[in-house]
């Protein structure tokens, strides 16, 4: 199986996990849409491409700021992810968002087609990343916004690291390939802003926001990556295996536990730029 094949089966895969957190996720990740919608002046009747969109962020979040003249197409690899953005759009009464399936490295769409395309925590999966940013920029009109990503060095998300030291030991988890897809593959210094520079984009600022992700129990946060993540690996485990899981979390997340809400930190790198007009 080929590497586009073996994303659009992982994506298939976990989508359902990621329709259960979706709201979750839409009011955890406000920071970020804040961040998009000033980066991207979006205004009412923008056009916006939504690349690798997943269950619908930020598309469904930002699809009120561009209005019912605007339209957000929401663009992703995974069916299952754009039947889901499909449905939740629907179901809060949203008439401006399109779901379209495919790829961010041969978008779908006529040169010219949008005024701002998004890429959330997306490109770092690529097989061409560059090839990524040219297409989103061919399909921009001159002078239109881009806005990438990405997720800073991890050290400094303890949603991370917290649970992802346990299942790197615990669930024998793969270290990503060093330089190739994956989750911290622009988390380098000066790596993201070089590939915006280097695929002709202009006026490139970067920026880093952190966002506090919040559970009401160590529980929740462990059937959050179960469900997004990692579900077969730990629907394997024993009843005695999960419970040595899920008291390893507690132990490491004690700290950020207030008032009963468990609180943990996310670090991202914002990359906003345009199309040379």
């Amino acid at each position: 199986m080929g590497f586009k094949d073996q994303q659009k089966t992982h994506w298939d895969r976990v989508a359902a996990g990621w329709e259960t957190w979706a709201a979750w996720t839409d009011r955890n990740f406000r920071p970020i849409t804040d961040w998009l919608v000033d980066a991207l002046a979006l205004q009412e009747g923008h056009r916006v491409l939504d690349v690798a969109c997943g269950a619908g962020y930020p598309a469904l979040s930002i699809a009120p700021r561009v209005g019912s003249s605007g339209r957000v197409v929401a663009l992703d690899v995974s069916r299952g992810m754009t039947e889901i953005v499909a449905r939740r759009s629907r179901s809060i009464g949203l008439d401006n968002v399109v779901t379209r399936v495919g790829d961010a490295e041969g978008l779908p769409f006529a040169d010219r087609s949008f005024d701002a395309a998004i890429n959330t925590y997306g490109l770092m999966f690529c097989e061409d990343p560059g090839l990524a940013i040219r297409e989103a920029l061919r399909v921009l009109e001159p002078g239109g916004r881009l806005a990438v990503v990405v997720w800073d060095d991890r050290s400094l998300s303890p949603f991370f690291t917290s649970i992802g030291d346990v299942a790197a030991s615990l669930l024998a988890l793969p270290s990503p390939p060093g330089g190739g897809p994956g989750p911290w593959r622009y988390a380098p210094a000066g790596s993201l802003d070089a590939l915006l520079w280097n695929n002709g984009c202009a006026e490139v600022r970067i920026e880093s926001r952190v966002m506090t992700c919040e559970f009401a129990s160590v529980d929740e946060y462990v059937r959050l990556f179960a469900d997004v993540a990692w579900r077969p690996r730990m629907e394997a485990l024993t009843p005695d295996a999960f419970g040595e899981f899920r008291n390893a979390v507690a132990e490491v997340t004690a700290p950020y536990v207030d008032d009963g809400t468990l609180r943990l930190v996310a670090a991202s790198r914002c990359a906003s730029a345009r199309k040379p007009s």
